[in-house]
């Protein structure tokens, strides 16, 4: 495992790595596993050794939403990220799509690749309600959860305005554009924040999203999911993420009347994609919630 450590080293990206070579760097020092997935695979990239953590990516992503922690929790953990059904290089499952019918698969590969072994979990936006589902059929298997921007914990219609719609687009040029302006308005906490890596990334994964979660995640489901959920759990937010105000204004509604126990803690100045944003504190905040849950 030695020389696979040696890829994740220097930063990411290193000094002069473009885009393209960093990604190719952190994905070559992974173990690549392929579990069922509807009539294809569920691709899962893992790296490291030790206890498991799984990491779930947000919505028009793939396992590159994790690419700047994964150097972290590889020295700690046997981290396994898979891409989401439907998304990144998944297949798409047999429709109807329901929330319930992505965590089984999930859950289907894991029992493949870690059967039977307890885990902690943490999952980005739509990773977040994924997680809550995964979580509920896992009998007592979640060590903790840790949920960033879970925008569908408000309860509400989180509608973000000021997005370009880039499949309207024609050319390659206004579409790259487009997804600048997208990162800086709902991912990143302005404009300035978008570096070459994510505008790369989310280029790369935007194109790949061929589910549509809107039309079969139910607004008002994942607080009751999450009053099921047995493990300790913790909500990052940061500051600027444009969803964390409704969490705040639905948070008496939402978990207290429910008598949901979980932690709240916030990064501050960063926004929706706080784990790319704010890496280290974000790495910070994981690790001990994790560590103080073993």
């Amino acid at each position: 495992m030695g020389a696979l450590f040696k890829e994740l080293e220097g930063g990411v990206p290193r000094p002069g790595e473009s885009p393209e070579e960093c990604v190719a760097r952190i994905q070559n020092a992974a173990e690549k596993i392929i579990t069922p997935c509807g009539d294809g695979g569920l691709i899962w990239h893992v790296w490291g050794e030790g206890e498991p953590l799984v990491l779930l990516h947000g919505n028009h992503g793939s396992w590159t939403h994790w690419i700047k922690n994964i150097p972290f929790f590889a020295e700690r953990y046997r981290v396994l990220v898979p891409d989401a059904p439907g998304l990144g290089n998944s297949a798409v499952p047999p429709e109807p799509h329901t929330m319930d019918e992505m965590a089984a698969i999930v859950n289907a590969g894991l029992d493949v690749i870690i059967p039977g072994k307890s885990f902690h979990m943490a999952g980005f936006s739509y990773g977040s309600t994924l997680g809550g589902y995964m979580a509920i059929q896992l009998s007592g298997r979640l060590k903790s959860f840790g949920m960033i921007g879970s925008a569908r914990l408000t309860g509400q219609r989180t509608m973000v305005e000021g997005l370009i719609n880039w499949k309207r687009l024609e050319t390659e040029a206004e579409r790259i554009e487009a997804h600048r302006h997208n990162l800086g308005v709902v991912m990143l906490s302005d404009k300035s924040k978008v570096d070459n890596l994510a505008l790369y990334l989310q280029c790369n994964n935007a194109p790949r999203a061929r589910v549509k979660s809107h039309k079969f995640v139910r607004r008002l489901t994942l607080p009751e999911i999450v009053k099921k959920i047995e493990a300790p759990i913790c909500v990052y937010w940061g500051t600027k993420d444009q969803y964390y105000p409704f969490y705040l204004s639905a948070y008496e509604e939402q978990i207290t009347a429910r008598h949901i126990s979980i932690e709240t803690d916030i990064i501050e100045g960063a926004g929706h994609w706080a784990n790319y944003e704010s890496t280290d504190e974000m790495n910070a905040k994981l690790a001990a919630f994790f560590e103080f849950n073993d």
